[in-house]
């Protein structure tokens, strides 16, 4: 195991809507996740699942024994320490503390969310649902668009690569994706290795050749 950390780019390329637990605003039926000064984010929370869920489909594209493993519910995870799947080995479950940890995505400038309307729509009928007019807010791609974030901890080389691919891999960030939002494209610009005592900083694209060299 080596101490690495990642240097994470999201551009956005539509507005972002990522629900804002507890928010409420005049009007605003559906708020976003903003900050102390007000920037909307993305959460450490958010990020790390999103990176997750990527992680698990690329252990099972690579041919891993996921051991039956589904989370998010604690019941259907890996409940054994000592025979863990390659996802809870490192994002941690119920037994098994994670070995990685993922900061906020924040805007590289400061502004204030759009409002945006929205309708419910009947599926069987496909019409307008009476009675379901609604407002919510959207970070605006045009005036943000850019979050930067960091991932860090405890990994072997071969995680690191799987970790920067699952990365990579996001094309999505929040809800209304049916509407649009959330699209995005996410790059690890920069990693750092401690090696020998010495913090290292080797291309993320010469990592992800490990992965064609380490799948079972």
């Amino acid at each position: 195991m080596i101490p690495f950390e990642l240097s994470v780019n999201v551009m956005l390329h539509s507005d972002l809507h990522i629900a804002g637990v507890g928010r409420t605003a005049a009007l605003i039926d559906r708020c976003i996740e903003r900050d102390a000064q007000g920037r909307p984010y993305i959460p450490s929370t958010s990020f790390k699942g999103r990176v997750r869920a990527h992680y698990e489909r690329l252990m099972h594209a690579l041919g891993y024994d996921m051991k039956s493993c589904k989370p998010p519910a604690p019941r259907n995870m890996c409940k054994d320490p000592n025979n863990l799947c390659p996802a809870c080995a490192l994002f941690g479950s119920p037994v098994q503390q994670s070995r990685v940890e993922f900061s906020h995505l924040m805007p590289q400038s400061a502004t204030e969310p759009t409002t945006r309307i929205g309708v419910g729509v009947n599926r069987k009928l496909n019409t307008v649902e009476q009675g379901r007019l609604f407002f919510y807010e959207a970070a605006p791609q045009t005036r943000i668009e850019m979050f930067t974030g960091t991932v860090r901890g405890w990994a072997t080389e071969t995680e690191i690569a799987q970790l920067i691919a699952a990365i990579q891999l996001i094309t999505h960030f929040g809800g209304q994706k049916a509407r649009g939002l959330g699209r995005v494209c996410v790059e690890v610009e920069k990693a750092y290795l401690k090696q020998n005592g010495k913090w290292e900083e080797p291309d993320a694209q010469t990592l992800l050749q490990r992965l064609k060299e380490v799948a079972p």
